[in-house]
């Protein structure tokens, strides 16, 4: 439902209807048009003037801009545009304001951020803003942090400065794409001051500022961390989760080299794949290998201790037998294709033996073991029996104990 359409912008629309030749795209009413408009490019709402007659100046009206300048040929032309929306908008408040822009041009930082300080002023709910270069270069106008209308947010490439004040009461989602921090808490305490915040997707670079990450939140529900970094990166970097109401974790990440739960959450799904910065280079390295092997097994285990935890995706370079018993694990899938190591088959061995509940088993094989034939497909039952000629690998699944008796095992 249309509920944030105000009168006098309906009103406006209506003026603009036709008093004859209605047709029947015109016969649909404002608040619906507009709400279809509202979820398209820009573009494609002003191509719709030629649809019917009274769409002719009807885009005008909605209430929120989707724009990328390389739909531009002209730049100048792009910063009218966006002017000409905002001042259209004069006393009004926006939906969504959503750039993609170049900042390489001289003058785009101040006048993305003075676009910024004017949609915090119309009361912009949505604001989602892209630098195609990606340098960082552009500093986000520090209006941002008291735009207490904002209900998501999302930024690509960009510097974000330290918070002197926080006042974001409605802001529920947070997107972060290589971002850079001028204030190492700079997040900490964005997100920590957000009351009702459901959402944080970070996708991190190489040297973003924040070598500790606190993730502290008493509403969030749902955390993604992505960083996907070289074998070269030697710094030591943490990401420490406070968040009881965590129902999604989502980890891809080849850099950071500690992760810390705190608050046991209540998962419902946990998706982890990370080498804790230990590389094949590195791994000789640690200086203190059982105190590594000591936070690994105590990040997974705060994981699963104590929540429901019914689906879990894991890829098999972290550690074996980390976990204790999985009381709720229901579904289980090996990412990485399985090469028969020791290691791996002692994890899967041991998700089998202590997971009372599980379902599934889901894994596949790496090339080196299929023998030139291909596998598309297998289940095994806790009934199934070796065969003779069978594989080393699908003997050594069919032989490990399982303690739930309806679990299957999918070889992909």
């Amino acid at each position: 439902m249309f509920t944030f359409m105000d009168a006098a912008r309906v009103k406006r629309a209506r003026s603009t209807n036709p008093p004859s030749e209605v047709d029947r795209l015109s016969s649909l009413p404002d608040c619906l048009i507009l709400q279809v408009f509202l979820n398209l490019p820009t573009k494609d709402v002003v191509k719709t003037s030629v649809l019917s007659t009274r769409w002719t100046t009807l885009w005008k009206d909605v209430p929120g801009l989707d724009l990328d300048t390389e739909d531009f040929n002209i730049h100048e032309t792009f910063v009218s545009f966006v002017d000409n929306f905002l001042k259209r908008n004069r006393g009004l408040s926006i939906h969504r304001f959503k750039l993609t822009y170049d900042s390489s041009y001289a003058e785009e930082p101040g006048l993305v951020n003075r676009w910024v300080d004017t949609a915090a002023r119309l009361k912009v709910e949505h604001l989602d803003l892209s630098d195609v270069v990606c340098d960082q270069d552009l500093m986000m106008n520090p209006t941002v942090y008291t735009c207490s209308s904002l209900v998501s947010l999302r930024l690509v490439g960009m510097s974000l400065p330290s918070p002197e004040r926080v006042s974001l009461p409605f802001l529920k989602d947070i997107v972060l794409i290589v971002v850079e921090y001028t204030n190492r808490w700079a997040l900490e305490k964005l997100i920590s001051q957000c009351p009702v915040l459901e959402n944080v997707s970070i996708d991190r670079i190489y040297g973003d500022g924040m070598p500790i990450l606190r993730v502290r939140s008493q509403s969030l529900l749902s955390f993604l961390h992505y960083w996907d970094t070289n074998d070269d990166y030697e710094e030591d970097s943490i990401v420490e989760i406070d968040a009881p109401m965590l129902k999604y974790l989502r980890i891809s990440d080849g850099g950071t080299t500690s992760f810390i739960i705190k608050n046991q959450p209540s998962l419902v799904e946990a998706d982890i794949e990370t080498v804790f910065n230990l590389t094949n280079e590195r791994r000789l390295q640690v200086a203190n290998e059982i105190q590594k092997r000591d936070m690994v097994r105590d990040f997974l285990v705060g994981i699963s201790k104590g929540t429901s935890v019914n689906y879990l995706r894991v890829d098999l370079t972290v550690i074996a037998r980390p976990w204790n018993l999985l009381s709720s694990l229901e579904h289980v899938d090996v990412e990485r294709p399985l090469k028969g190591e020791a290691l791996e088959m002692s994890l899967v061995g041991y998700l089998l033996e202590n997971s009372p509940n599980l379902k599934k088993l889901s894994l596949s094989l790496h090339d080196s073991l299929k023998k030139g034939e291909s596998v598309h497909k297998l289940t095994l039952s806790l009934d199934d029996a070796p065969k003779k000629g069978e594989s080393d690998i699908f003997i050594e699944l069919l032989n490990f104990p399982r303690f739930s008796r309806s679990c299957q095992i999918i070889v992909r």
